[in-house]
Order: structure tokens, then sequence, then C-alpha cells
């Protein structure tokens, strides 16, 4: 082949994108950035004390079974509070005295300190067919473990606004956002800055839920596992979308319990499902299975051509007389595929169907000459 024929083939933009792409860029954070001129006030230390000790083992007076001291009926963990403190009263672990949140004497051997001792799973973001980026977990989580902590830029109401207008308007067909309600008036916005929990997708039956805690008078989003989550499976939790364009945030999370949108539940078709009768019912479902079913199917068409991108002809011929790919490419020519780029080999030895698609070439061309005579 001339290099000039060669140069001429190319892959759609968007296959060459989905093949080389790389997640979105942003700046990776460890913990919430705050302004300093203005946020959100810690909230008052309460006076409560958890009264967890250590259980003793009945082989060893004075041992313990294993288990960490403030478990799940430790008073703080149900009170959404994460303990502060060692065995000294009111000290903390620079030496300083007199912390007003302290709140636990249990020492590093507390079991309720998962956000302030950054006892996070090791996930990695991952391509979801359909859904874009997404996050698995590498080893897996065991319920009630915390997976990741969300975290961002902490914004007010009116920054809030602002950013999300600027964004519409900047970028129509991308209605995707990042934030987060931190607690009232207060939210998360991760677009630029933020944590691997920014890639974790949605769905109507998650794996993960979010759950508040008061860190020394801080709120913090901690994203704690639902249950078992074997290893390389996609995180997930509820997004529950307060917004009226529902239509612009289709859910095709694929579950049993799926509402179709990514909002609130109680704004949802599961609502709109209680006002149908059941003659009414029926073709709203059908409806919904055909949506579901053709979703899948451009899916799944989408990967085909993928897998198909090279043409019946070789790179370059353009006259009917050409030379036609009958039973894939010549293994000969796999280093000047390569070497000019011309596609991904690894796709052609595994995907391409060259002969079918040269009889459909051929049939395609019987059917245009039959209707010219």
């Amino acid at each position: 082949f001339s290099k000039k024929s060669l140069l001429l083939f190319c892959l759609p933009c968007g296959v060459q994108q989905e093949v080389h792409s790389k997640p979105p860029a942003y700046a990776h954070i460890h913990s919430n950035r705050y302004n300093p001129n203005h946020r959100p006030k810690r909230h008052p230390p309460t006076t409560e004390i958890c009264q967890c000790h250590r259980k003793k083992s009945n082989k060893f007076e004075g041992g313990n079974d294993g288990n960490p001291i403030c478990d799940e009926h430790c008073m703080n963990r149900i009170l959404g509070v994460e303990c502060i403190g060692n065995n000294h009263k009111k000290i903390k672990n620079n030496g300083e005295k007199n912390n007003p949140y302290w709140n636990c004497k249990s020492g590093p051997d507390c079991g309720n300190r998962i956000l302030s001792q950054r006892q996070l799973a090791k996930c990695r973001p991952k391509r979801e067919q359909g859904k874009g980026w997404g996050m698995i977990t590498v080893n897996g989580v065991r319920r009630g473990n915390l997976v990741q902590e969300y975290v961002g830029e902490i914004i007010d109401e009116k920054m809030k606004r602002e950013r999300l207008n600027t964004w519409s308007k900047e970028h129509p067909n991308d209605p995707n956002f990042y934030i987060m309600q931190l607690q009232s008036g207060w939210y998360i916005d991760a677009r630029e800055k933020g944590s691997l929990s920014r890639f974790i997708n949605h769905s109507c039956d998650p794996n993960c839920h979010l759950s508040p805690l008061n860190v020394s008078g801080q709120i913090r989003i901690a994203i704690v596992a639902n249950r078992d989550i074997a290893p390389g499976e996609f995180l997930t939790y509820d997004y529950h979308f307060d917004t009226q364009d529902g239509d612009k945030f289709n859910c095709r999370c694929g579950a049993t319990k799926c509402r179709g949108t990514m909002k609130r539940g109680s704004h949802g078709e599961e609502d709109n499902d209680k006002k149908l009768t059941k003659s009414e019912r029926w073709p709203a479902a059908k409806a919904k299975l055909d949506r579901d079913k053709k979703f899948i199917d451009d899916i799944n068409k989408s990967q085909k051509d993928r897998l198909h991108q090279v043409a019946t002809t070789l790179p370059g011929e353009k006259t009917d007389n050409g030379n036609y790919v009958a039973n894939g490419p010549d293994i000969g020519t796999a280093l000047k595929a390569r070497h000019y780029r011309v596609c991904l080999w690894r796709n052609v030895l595994s995907g391409a169907n060259f002969s079918s698609r040269y009889w459909k070439l051929c049939e395609k061309r019987e059917k245009t000459a039959s209707m010219i005579k």
C-alpha cells in the first residue's frame, strides 16, 4: 500500500475516543476545600461521651475478642458523630489541651473513626458500558465498611446556582454535574476538585449509600457499603437528584426496581404508576420495556460496529474493481497497519467478519442493479 492511501483510512473519532480516552481531568484532593472567609459554622460539641469498653477474653484477663471497642452499638455512631480523643480527657493527639469535641476514651483502637483515620477501600476508575466512566473496587468491600469519602469545594446556595447556570450555558449538551448537598445551604462541588468518589455512578438498587458524619463539628459525607461487594464490581449509590428536568436524567441502571429517572423517588415514575389505572399500567410497562430493549440493542450495535471498522475494500480502493477483503487482512500487513495506524489490530483479529460483509455488499449491488433495469 502507498502511504498516502493508508492515511486516508481513519477510524471515527468516537471509536478513537472510546479506546484511547482517559478519565476526565480534575484536581485530586483528599479532604474538603473551604473558603476561609465564607464557610459553614461548626456544630457545637455534644456533652455525650460513649461508654464503650473492650470486652474481656475468656482465656486472658484484660484481653479482647479482636473486635473494635466502639462497634455498631456505640452511642456516638448511632447519633452520626465520630469519636474524638483518647483515654486522656480532653487532650488532642498533638498534646493541646481542652478539646471541646472530646467524646471518647478508647483511643486509636476505636472503631468509629473511619473518616478521620481514612479507612478507604482501594478503588479505580473504569468504563462502564452505556454509562461512561464508573468506579470498581479492587479488593472488595464488606457490608458496613467505608468505601470512599465524597469531597470537593464547599460552596453556598448562591455559588451553586451561578456554577450550574454557567455550566448549562457553556455546555448545553452536557447535563452532568458533581454537586451534592452537604447540609442546609451548603454543597460539595467535585467537578474541578474532588476524589475518586466522583466516578461512582447512579443505581436505583445501589450497593452503597451516603452517610453524613459529624467529625469535630464539621459534616462530612461517607459512602458506605450496603452489602458485601465483590472485587471488580462497579460501585453505585442513589443520586436522588432534586431537579425539575427529570427527562434529562434518565436512568439505565437495569435494576428490577428502576424508577427510570435519577430524580428523587417521590417524583419519579413510581408515583405516576400509582395514578394509572390497571388498563393503563400494562401499555406503560410495555412502552418502558421497549425503550430499555432499544437502549440495549443500541449498545450492542455500537459495540459490533466498533469491532467492524475495517471496510470490505482495502484502504484507498475506490473503484468497483478494487481488491476485496474476503477473510480478513493478511497477517503480513499487520506491521503496516500498526505503523500507519490504520486500525486497532486486536479488534480486527477478534471481531471483523469480512466474509459476511462482502456478501452483503454483493446483495446490495444486485438489488441496485435490478432497480436500475
